[in-house]
């Protein structure tokens, strides 16, 4: 199935969001604490994210009624990874607090639940015949890189904890780049040929 272009390519899409979204899960608590938060101030914290994401995915819908998914993927993407290059800044070069921190996360909660149903879709629709098969491995390989990700945030989390988990997050965006240009090489030379015949 990873020798489809429109799948792999969209499978990664999905994968590395999702994998920057966990990054956070794997450092916050740690994060968090040592910033003086308290474990109900952590809890609370999820909260505005959750809902970030339901407004994402609720938006999703309304866009989709007005353009085209190949049109707002892209832009998605850019908001996302400008949302994770932003809260690595926020770490890096402020002071940061909560409210800082999690309005970039917020954001990028949104461009996540506007773009998970389009990244999905666009590669179920590789392998329509075989579609819970299709849906299986996408899940394997999301869980597989999410972990990946949460590993490496442990892996680093006992030094400058807040850089290392946002520098790890903004990373994400790589592969999420060479997803989206895999599936969209593979799309544009499919009309191309469409359009010469």
């Amino acid at each position: 199935m990873l020798k489809s272009p429109i799948y792999a390519g969209n499978v990664l899409v999905y994968a590395s969001c999702s994998a920057g979204f966990f990054a956070w899960l794997a450092g916050s608590p740690i994060i968090l604490e040592k910033m003086g938060y308290s474990p109900q101030d952590i809890g609370l914290s999820y909260i505005p994210q959750t809902i970030a994401f339901m407004v994402g995915g609720y938006g999703c819908r309304i866009l989709l009624s007005k353009m085209s998914g190949k049109t707002l993927l892209p832009l998605l993407l850019i908001g996302y990874a400008v949302s994770m290059t932003a809260l690595f800044l926020v770490a890096k070069y402020t002071h940061p607090t909560l409210t800082t921190i999690l309005i970039p996360f917020c954001i990028m909660a949104v461009m996540n639940g506007a773009s998970y149903p389009i990244a999905v879709s666009n590669a179920l629709s590789a392998y329509p015949e075989v579609s819970g098969k299709a849906a299986a491995l996408q899940n394997a390989l999301q869980l597989g890189l999410c972990s990946l990700a949460s590993f490496i945030v442990s892996a680093f989390i006992s030094q400058q904890p807040l850089i290392n988990t946002t520098a790890i997050m903004a990373l994400t965006a790589i592969p999420m780049a060479l997803g989206y240009f895999i599936q969209r090489n593979k799309s544009v030379s499919k009309h191309t040929v469409q359009a010469t015949e």
